[in-house]
Parts: structure tokens; sequence; C-alpha cells
């Protein structure tokens, strides 16, 4: 146990988060506020824990530009909210060999389909791994990951701690509030087949086209069949439809008991010792992902000869960017345990409004109510969330910042394509969108964190 909370303690005191003039004036009590810190203005610990992400897809191949879907999957960006904790497999292909338009059916086929990917290639003992910078062919473990993508994270008060006291962050800190925030994302992404409808558009224009030419003796069938083929492109103005599946991976204290117990490996072990305990994690079912639940939206590119004429790779990869981005939005309003915490950038001087670096990305709109939020620790360390200030965008000033949102809004500007409502929401030109602080302001400082309030949903 000894040894566990040495390493603890090692990773916290190493973590080169802050420089050393950053450490002297949070000494003298001067104010230090990054996005990583956490640390408020009167040094109160904010506890900002970024989540990580594992984001895979279910591969159509056989389906209308399945192929190119898959091909641009791999290039899509983890949501900067969040660390990224891919592992190797990134798509594994649907068991279906044709278009399930029965939702029930369909569901069961990917629940099917998920849970012998995550049996088959381990899923959940991989992203455990990765966490503890797993060697495969020693079974070390180490905590330089741990403390790369979590303690980065970690509020000076934390380090406080550590600093004057062997155990630091024990391993229950560790675990519970960064292994426990890991989640997986399962991504069933299908192209909105335009087919039937276009094919019947452009039979019927050909037909009329030749019916008029054999009343007026004109030569119109060359025209109609141009207009034909313009209706039948199903590449301009496309929309892809997502349903996307959560899962959390379990970290709780019997777990960790039995990986630093059972797996740890240590330098002093008995060479019979670390076999044992490599062939232990290697065996060990007790890392499991649980379900937490699901979404269905859609996503489009805009209708525009510029837009249409990039290469299908490119239009398909803002598509499906954006469709992710969406999907995590309604999981995020649905799921607590899925939201994230968002540092304020800055606050107006007479403290009526304030800048927060999220936007439509993040589904924010005229409608959004956000929180500030602090965390207090009771006399056992738990910590509750407490909010402290509730804002609101302020109209005309929310950040566009979607994937790809530049273009969209050039080929807007010029007349060449049509917004929506939503494009006509956001501003590419900003860097954060403003709030008005409604309640609290008093309460709030550069650096509290803020989150979406919870939308209560009519099932």
């Amino acid at each position: 146990m000894k040894k566990i909370l040495l390493l603890a303690a090692a990773a916290i005191l190493a973590c080169g988060a802050a420089s050393a003039q950053e450490e002297s004036q949070v000494a003298k009590g001067e104010t230090i506020v990054t996005d990583a810190t956490g640390l408020s203005e009167d040094g109160k610990m904010q506890k900002y824990r970024r989540s990580s992400l594992y984001s895979v897809l279910i591969a159509h191949s056989q389906f209308n530009y399945g192929d190119v879907i898959k091909e641009t999957f791999v290039s899509i960006p983890t949501p900067d909210k969040f660390n990224s904790h891919d592992v190797a497999v990134k798509i594994f292909e649907s068991s279906s060999e044709k278009m399930i338009k029965n939702p029930k059916k369909k569901e069961e086929l990917n629940q099917s389909d998920i849970d012998n990917f995550m049996k088959e290639h381990d899923v959940a003992r991989r992203m455990v791994a990765k966490w503890f910078n797993r060697n495969p062919e020693t079974g070390m473990f180490d905590g330089s990951y741990i403390e790369e993508c979590g303690f980065e994270s970690a509020s000076w008060a934390d380090k406080a701690e550590a600093e004057a006291t062997i155990s630091g962050l024990d391993k229950g800190k560790i675990g519970e509030e960064l292994v426990g925030k890991t989640f997986l994302l399962v991504n069933d992404i299908v192209f909105v087949d335009k087919g039937e409808q276009t094919k019947k558009a452009s039979g019927w224009i050909k037909g009329l086209g030749a019916l008029a030419g054999a009343v007026t003796g004109m030569s119109v069938i060359e025209d109609a069949a141009n207009l034909a083929g313009d209706i039948t492109n199903e590449f301009d103005g496309f929309t892809v439809k997502i349903v996307s599946y959560l899962f959390r991976l379990d970290w709780n204290e019997h777990i960790s008991n039995t990986f630093y117990n059972d797996h740890w490996i240590y330098d002093d072990d008995t060479e019979e010792v670390k076999a044992q305990k490599r062939a232990a994690f290697d065996a060990t079912d007790i890392f499991k992902l649980t379900y937490i639940g699901q979404t269905e939206t859609q996503a489009g590119n805009l209708s525009s000869k510029s837009l249409s004429s990039k290469p299908k790779e490119e239009q398909m990869l803002k598509v499906c960017t954006r469709a992710i981005d969406k999907s995590i939005v309604e999981l995020q309003r649905e799921y607590d345990e899925f939201k994230v915490n968002v540092p304020i950038q800055s606050i107006s001087a007479d403290k009526k409004t304030c800048t927060i670096p999220v936007g439509l990305k993040e589904g924010v709109n005229e409608k959004s109510v956000y929180k500030a939020i602090e965390y207090v620790q009771d006399e056992n360390g738990n910590y509750t969330m407490k909010t402290i200030a509730t804002l609101k965008p302020v109209k005309g000033q929310i950040w566009d910042n979607r994937f790809g949102a530049a273009e969209d809004a050039a080929a807007i500007a010029s007349g060449e394509a049509k917004g929506s409502e939503e494009d006509a929401s956001g501003n590419v030109n900003l860097t954060a969108t403003t709030f008005e602080i409604t309640s609290g302001a008093n309460n709030l400082m550069t650096g509290s964190l803020v989150r979406e309030e919870t939308i209560k949903r009519t099932k």
C-alpha cells in the first residue's frame, strides 16, 4: 500500500502544469487561473476534471457512401472538451447486410454487434491499460499517461495536499475522478439515400421533355435531361443520420483495489510474481463498460455549388463531425455524468456579462441556460456540486464554432446557399459566446466552472 501511495504522490509532484513563477504567486495568494488549474480567485478548489472519450464507428461498407463514411471517420477529431482515449480499433463492420427500417430490430442488432466488438477486442481492459501505460510485453504499468492527461488539470489545492502528506492524491481519487470519467461512444452513421425520390423525379422530367418535344417540335429533351441530372445529385445538400451509444468505463474502490493488488507489477517483485500478475491482468473479466444511453440525430451539408464541388471525403468529414458533435450535446443534456465543465474566459468590469468558450457546436442557443458551479468538500472528503450563479447567452453574441462553419458562412453571405435558423444565430468571427449573468454575479471570477443546465424531458 505504501508503494501505491508513494507512486500517486510522485505523479502529482511530477506534474509540470505550472511554472515556478506561478507556484510562487499562488503561495503569496495571488490569482493564477488558467483553463487547466481549476483555481478560483479566492483559492478554492474547482475540481476541473476533463472526461476522456474513445469514439468508434459501426461501418456499413455495402451501403450508399458507406466506404466514404468509413474512410473519413478516422480523420474526425476528438471534441476539444475531452481528452482522446482512443485505442487501436476505430471501426468495426455491422453484421447487417441491408438497411433495417425497423428501429427495434436495428437497435437489437447494433447492441449485439457492440457487445461482440467489446468482447473480441477486450475494449474495457485495453482502456484501463492505456490509462496506466501498460507495456504489453512486460505487463509493467506506470503513471505517465495519468500525469499527462489527468493531473494537468489538478488544482493547486490538490498539489499542496500532495506536498503536505505522503499519500498525496490517493489511488481512490485517481481512479474515481479520472479513470471513472472515461467513456466509449459508438456511432452508427448512414447516408440518407435520396435515390428513390430523385429517380422518380428525373424519370418524370425526362418523360415531360419528350412529350413537349413531340407536341411542339422543339428540342427540349437535352435541357430536361440536364435538369434531371441536377436533381439526382445526391451529394448536393446531403444528410447523414447517426445513432450514438454511450458507455462508461466502470471504476470503483473494489476494481481499484483489485487492480493495484493483483495486477500492478513492482520493480522488486520476483519474476514469478511478475508473470502471475501479467497473466492475471490478461485473464481478468473485472473491467467492464456500463451502458448509459443513446441518442439519434442527423446533420446535413448546405446545398451549394461550391460546397458540393469539394471532394466527397471533405464534405463527409464536415457533416459526420457535426453529427457526432450533435449526438454528444444530446447525450450531455440527458445524462449529467457525461456533461463537461468549462471555465469562464472573462468577466466584464460591471459583472453583467462574461465570455465562455462554447458555441453552436456545444448546442448553445438563445434559450440555453448555464449554471456556474462550485465543488464543496464535506468532513469525509467527498465533494458535492453547488450552483453559485446562472447565465444565459446574449442574442447575436453566440459563437459559431462548428466544424466547417467559416465556409458555410461564406456561401450563405454570397447568396449561394440558404442557411437555417441555427446558421443565422451564430457568428463565426467570435472566439467565445457572451453570456448575461442573470444571478450570482458576485460569486463569479475568471476560471469559475460552468455547465449547461439539465433539460428535463418528457418520455
